[in-house]
């Protein structure tokens, strides 16, 4: 069985004072990203593992968390509570994850079972469903300190770990335009979703950017996936579009079945962008040109959050982390340098 060294030790091979490996460790946002990378990579070689009982019986913590999100079979969800779960564990805490469903009715149930857990905070992505934040109001009156992250709540005051939809959304829609696209289409999410919102006006930001008419009636709302087909069929054969960017990479995917089938040639005739860079879209055919959403640097942010508002003494203001997009080029758009 492998032997556990101590914080000192650790700090003396890494040549760092002891504090600051602990901060690292913990996710502070005062240490950079590779130093906290380096000092977690030797902390798991060496086996390190805080004392979670001398922890808790110096601290008076729990040193357990939560973490609720709305699917754990959704590729950036399952991404970000795997990074919490491994930012936890390395500064000594427990994490036990719930999913919501994007149920309210589930998410205040699991709010109320939370207030008598005795966890020491939350990681939180709530339901879509959620507009009445009253559960949520009373974990923070029972003194749990809470970080949401991807979707927020507007009226609480809590630190929060957000990927700036609009700017992702504009860069995705200028490079198709910047590749020849004249006539782009915007399959949209629902506009009572915040996140929807940002991206439909980056969307339209990038057409008024590049000088290009927007018509309204290019901006289809989709509930669901089974509405894409006739969606798509419509925007190509009455709208003649010659791109198409979708709020998400289901949408895409489908957008890019539905195109096959009509033997549409991808991305010369119609390009086709998603967001989020799930898996399958490597694998699609042509390989979809996306925005990565970046779940485990999401969940190591917000843990870092939430654990130094556990641990910090002093009342800090809570802060907003806006991460940048990345945009994934791929086969099924254009380039101007192809």
């Amino acid at each position: 069985m492998a032997v556990s060294v101590s914080l000192k030790k650790l700090a003396e091979i890494l040549g760092l004072a002891p504090s600051t490996v602990s901060r690292a460790l913990k996710g502070h946002p005062d240490i950079s990203r590779a130093t906290q990378e380096r000092v977690r990579a030797l902390a798991q070689e060496l086996h390190y593992k805080p004392s979670a009982l001398a922890l808790s019986l110096r601290n008076k913590r729990s040193n357990s968390i939560a973490m609720l999100v709305p699917f754990l079979g959704n590729y950036f969800y399952a991404c970000a509570v795997s990074s919490v779960i491994r930012s936890a564990y390395s500064s000594g805490y427990k994490v036990i994850v719930f999913e919501n469903g994007e149920d309210y009715e589930q998410e205040v149930k699991i709010c109320q079972f939370l207030q008598k857990s005795g966890i020491d905070g939350l990681v939180v992505a709530p339901a879509r469903t959620t507009n009445d934040l009253d559960h949520f109001v009373k974990l923070q009156h029972e003194g749990i300190p809470m970080v949401f992250f991807d979707r927020i709540a507007p009226n609480l005051d809590t630190d929060r770990v957000l990927e700036d939809d609009y700017k992702g959304a504009c860069t995705v829609v200028r490079h198709m335009i910047d590749g020849g696209c004249r006539k782009i289409a915007h399959i949209a999410l629902p506009r009572r979703y915040l996140w929807a919102q940002k991206r439909e006006k980056g969307y339209l930001q990038a057409l008024k950017d590049r000088h290009l008419f927007t018509d309204e009636k290019l901006i289809v709302e989709c509930e669901d996936v089974s509405e894409v087909y006739r969606i798509t069929r419509q925007l190509v054969l009455h709208s003649g579009v010659d791109g198409i960017f979708a709020a998400n990479d289901a949408f895409a995917v489908h957008v890019l079945s539905v195109l096959r089938q009509m033997k549409c040639r991808v991305p010369e005739e119609v390009a086709v962008c998603g967001y989020g860079n799930e898996p399958s879209t490597e694998v699609t055919f042509p390989a979809l040109t996306t925005v990565n959403k970046d779940g485990y640097r999401v969940g190591n942010i917000a843990a870092g959050l939430l654990i130094r508002r556990i641990e910090d003494k002093e009342e800090v203001p809570t802060v907003t982390r806006l991460l940048k997009p990345e945009l994934i080029v791929r086969d099924s758009t254009l380039s101007v340098d192809r």
